[in-house]
């Protein structure tokens, strides 16, 4: 496969978006931004930003002329969507095309037919019929949960008020990854375009269980005492389940949905114990580096 020099990201704002950006650029790629309106970020003038319409295919056909590759980071709102810029994709010649995926357990058929997966496995069906017909691959990345966002009040451990619902006695194995090494991930996807092609490659900087991190926790600072509560994974599932079937898609109802998938561990697959790290550049987090982090959210 011939190489990839140019690069479109569709979402470079956001968490993951900037992440990205910067790990093509550093790798020197030829970086072009799409964008739904008029910028909000200062770019290096090298960079192209270009004004888009996300729902029309001409739209993004234009943008995409000379482009090797195509990531998306957009939203979960508009996972869907994207059905119309690997169209566009296609029209304009693009070699590759990495979906806004990046999740835990995304590429788990268990779960194509619930909320949220179900968009993810839309797309990963629509790329694997279009590689079929057409000269565009793709490449899905499993990276796990976000490092940054377990470590947030919204993860396993709310590290700030000292409290935590403990998810099936707390050694449900979670992978994880920063958003700084899923962008050395994607660079290193597009740095090597024939051994990532049309795949689901895996990375995790770490594994991470409720009660390691705890433990952590308390070895830093033993003075602190914790409120924990137990909480089941396949009842919160249910529950979240009976809510959104209800008509509940507020966003507290759609992570809890989440959380009772991603924190269920072993059960749907949420922990890589085989990984492409060694491929994709992405290296493992140490004791020291992890330990560190936890004392930082900790004060």
């Amino acid at each position: 496969m011939p190489d990839i020099k140019s690069v479109a990201i569709a979402g470079a704002s956001g968490n993951l978006g900037p992440h990205v950006f910067k790990a093509l650029f550093n790798a020197n790629f030829q970086v072009t931004v799409l964008t739904r309106g008029q910028k909000s970020v200062t770019y290096d003038p090298s960079i192209k930003v270009l004004e888009v319409d996300y729902t029309s295919i001409d739209s993004l056909t234009s943008a995409l002329q000379g482009q090797d590759a195509v990531v998306s980071t957009i939203g979960l709102e508009a996972l869907e969507d994207q059905t119309v810029l690997i169209d566009a994709a296609i029209a304009a010649g693009v070699k590759r095309f990495i979906p806004s995926d990046f999740g835990s357990t995304t590429t788990n058929p268990k779960l194509y037919e619930y909320p949220i997966y179900a968009a993810t496995a839309k797309i990963q069906n629509y790329l694997a019929e279009k590689s079929n017909v057409s000269e565009l691959s793709y490449t899905i990345l499993a990276s796990g949960a976000s490092l940054d966002m377990i470590l947030s009040e919204i993860g396993i451990i709310d590290f700030n008020k000292h409290k935590a619902e403990i998810y099936d006695g707390g050694d449900n194995r979670i992978s994880s990854t920063s958003f700084v090494s899923i962008g050395k991930a994607i660079a290193g996807i597009l740095e090597h375009p024939k051994e990532t092609e049309n795949r689901v490659l895996h990375v995790s900087q770490v594994i991470l269980t409720q009660n390691k991190l705890l433990a952590i926790a308390r070895e830093l600072r033993p003075d602190i005492s914790w409120e924990l509560t137990t909480v089941n994974t396949s009842d919160m599932m249910q529950e979240a389940l009976a809510s959104i079937g209800a008509g509940d898609f507020s966003s507290l109802t759609m992570v809890k949905f989440v959380k009772s998938t991603v924190f269920a561990g072993d059960r749907y697959g949420a922990a890589y114990d085989v990984t492409d790290n060694e491929l994709l550049g992405v290296d493992l987090l140490t004791k020291e580096e992890l330990k560190k982090l936890v004392a930082d959210r900790l004060g």
